[in-house]
């Protein structure tokens, strides 16, 4: 199975376009957060523009929520709306293609409901991984999941992949931690092709 992973979007239409056009070469896209661009005030606008495309977009999609998705009161219930069968989001879990995908919350996630899961979607990146590291002002700063490394190192996750973003300029865009392939795109925002990876199952 051929998978493309994007994430940290921001609202740029040219590069929801270029998913939208790359849709028919990949048996489903996952994205992780961050669709929105907080720094704008139409949050309603916005929401309602990505849900459309979400629901237009005719392709199997697992998407999961990022700290920019959420409204002024930390919730994410436009993404929660989102009513497809070819949409998987937040607290969901499919099996497609023989493969156990889940989508987890950016805040409230619940891992032990995600324990069988092969493919874990969640936006920031597990503590400890090079993908949820950057350099700022000289010095590598880690800022991954501290509560999902706990998961992974007690076992009681054990994805075979983790598909993440939020940190957008990641000291590796992949890394392997406790067995677990972790991939996290980083973002592009100036450019028309949002920063991707592609993911053979």
């Amino acid at each position: 199975m051929k998978i493309l992973v994007a994430g940290d979007l921001h609202f740029n239409k040219t590069q929801f376009q270029w998913l939208a056009d790359q849709k028919s070469s990949y048996d489903c896209l996952c994205l992780t957060g961050d669709f929105l661009d907080s720094t704008s005030d139409d949050f309603i606008r916005q929401a309602e523009w990505v849900a459309n495309w979400m629901q237009e977009l005719g392709v199997q999609i697992f998407i999961c929520s990022g700290n920019h998705d959420l409204d002024p009161l930390a919730e994410c219930g436009w993404l929660s709306n989102l009513r497809s069968k070819k949409i998987c989001r937040d607290n969901q879990k499919k099996l497609f293609n023989g493969i156990r995908f889940g989508c987890v919350p950016y805040l409230g996630a619940n891992y032990h409901q995600f324990s069988d899961c092969d493919v874990l979607l969640t936006h920031v990146p597990p503590r400890n991984s090079a993908t949820a590291q950057s350099v700022v002002s000289g010095k590598t700063a880690d800022w991954g999941d501290e509560e999902l490394y706990r998961a992974l190192a007690e076992g009681s996750l054990r994805p075979r992949y983790i598909l993440c973003g939020h940190v957008e300029k990641p000291s590796s865009t992949r890394d392997c931690l406790l067995g677990i392939e972790i991939i996290n795109p980083g973002a592009q925002h100036g450019s028309a092709v949002p920063a991707h990876e592609i993911l053979f199952v």
